[in-house]
């Protein structure tokens, strides 16, 4: 075979040690979101230091409304995910291209829809969460800048979810490197350079978000050439989309739900002014950061556990998850320590020092990431068992649990932080994480996510 062979490309991981299996899988996939969201952070920490907190403040308002859309993108994502992984572990090939481009094509226009929905409406948008009228222009100006990326965010996450299905999490590390490169180099001319304020900012990463677009675009008929493939077969099949939305519309509606109720967060947060949105802006994007170890590490679990469903290698699953918690759960526990003993150097990265209200936004920032911090390992061990249900098809109990943890913490929040404090916003998060944790694990236990494949190697 060539050097971009599927031999060489996609992995299967229906055999072979899990621990092993998982891991080397997992990495790159960690490794690929740490350098997303590592740009997402240089991006906070340039407009923090160059245009003060008023600005720092005004993008964290509107990374609340971007988020909804960024999770709808991964929950389209997903659907096609799902079904190749499944139609690859059981050796049925033949429809992984028509799925990859039925993915694609609809989530464009998805996509599409949104760019024209929030140029209309980013100014009631920020209303709607109660931005201070002293930073609402300049989150209309990041919205709508950042949305010009919108399409190109939904295709790469369509394309990635087809590399993770097959096993190749190396190529979008390499396009995700590259992209984050750009994006920094875009940030220093747009607003170093140039004086493109925030609104340059978000020109950056939409720019940065259509180059791994294109790449992905490119190469990806390399993974696939090896695929039988029927090119009189139209590129947009419905019943397939149907399949496809039986597992991206719950998860696509979940995120989303989760991400407005975000919004709702952030609108609570904005009740307490610009110097504590700022703090928990800078936080948000630490412990973004750090979550992104356990959630690909579980989107890397949830694979395994879709291709050995398809084959019909139940019996390796448990060992896979355990085997995750183990790994995962370490390197949590690192980026715990880190966060217990450095809080306020950390924030401090973030801050103009001769800002006025330096000190309350410091504050804000270090109770954040020391509180969440703490549960990083419930987290972890959150994600990975809630993958299993993702993997093999359980979408209703994966959606159960997500939405779960996001109501306890929206009630405690809404119901609570004007009460206690902004401190109840960040206890919120633990809160949700433990139950919901506890509840995913029953399910686990239960047994009943082992009946929701859709394909095994036997099927007529």
């Amino acid at each position: 075979m060539t050097g971009n062979s599927l031999e060489t490309k996609t992995h299967k991981m229906t055999e072979g040690n899990p621990f092993r299996t998982i891991l080397l899988f997992a990495i790159p996939m960690i490794l690929s979101n740490l350098f997303q969201q590592l740009y997402n952070v240089i991006d906070t920490i340039i407009v923090g230091k160059r245009l003060g907190t008023d600005a720092l403040a005004a993008v964290g308002s509107a990374s609340s409304i971007t988020a909804v859309f960024v999770q709808l993108a991964t929950g389209l994502a997903l659907g096609g995910s799902i079904v190749i992984a499944q139609y690859f572990g059981a050796g049925k090939t033949a429809r992984i291209w028509q799925s990859m481009s039925t993915s694609v094509l609809f989530s464009a226009g998805v996509a599409f829809c949104s760019t024209i929905a929030i140029w209309a409406g980013a100014g009631s948008l920020l209303a709607l969460v109660h931005t201070p009228a002293e930073i609402a222009g300049m989150g209309v100006v990041y919205l709508r800048f950042y949305f010009l990326g919108c399409v190109p965010i939904f295709v790469y996450n369509a394309l990635n979810g087809v590399y993770v299905a097959l096993g190749d999490s190396r190529t979008p590390l390499k396009f995700l490197v590259i992209s984050s490169i750009l994006n920094v180099l875009l940030d220093l001319l747009f607003i170093i350079v140039l004086g493109g304020g925030v609104g340059g900012a978000a020109l950056a990463t939409a720019i940065s978000q259509s180059a791994a677009a294109l790449m992905a675009v490119k190469d990806i008929p390399k993974l696939l050439n090896e695929f039988e493939h029927d090119r009189s077969a139209p590129l947009f099949d419905r019943p397939l989309l149907v399949t496809m939305l039986r597992f991206a519309l719950p998860s696509a509606l979940q995120q989303s739900i989760v991400s407005v109720g975000s919004v709702v967060v952030q609108a609570a947060i904005n009740g307490f002014g610009p110097a504590v949105i700022a703090g928990s802006a800078a936080a948000a994007k630490i412990i973004n950061l750090a979550t992104a170890v356990p959630i690909n590490y579980s989107n890397a679990y949830a694979n395994y556990v879709g291709q050995n469903i398809g084959a019909c290698k139940e019996e390796r699953i448990r060992p896979g998850l355990w085997a995750s918690i183990v790994s995962c759960g370490g390197l949590s526990l690192v980026l715990t320590a880190v966060f217990e003993l450095f809080p306020e150097q950390i924030i401090r990265l973030f801050i103009e020092e001769t800002e006025a209200d330096i000190e309350q936004v410091i504050a804000v920032g270090t109770a954040y990431i020391r509180v969440v911090g703490a549960f990083l390992v419930v987290f972890s061990v959150f994600m990975l068992v809630k993958a299993t249900f993702k993997g093999s098809g359980d979408m209703g109990w994966f959606i159960l649990t997500t939405l779960l943890s996001f109501f306890i913490r929206l009630f405690l929040t809404v119901g609570f932080a004007h009460v206690v404090g902004v401190e109840m916003i960040w206890w919120a998060f633990c809160a949700g994480w433990t139950i919901a944790m506890f509840v995913s694990a029953a399910r686990y236990f239960q047994g009943g996510w082992r009946k929701k494949r859709i394909t095994c190697p036997d099927d007529v």
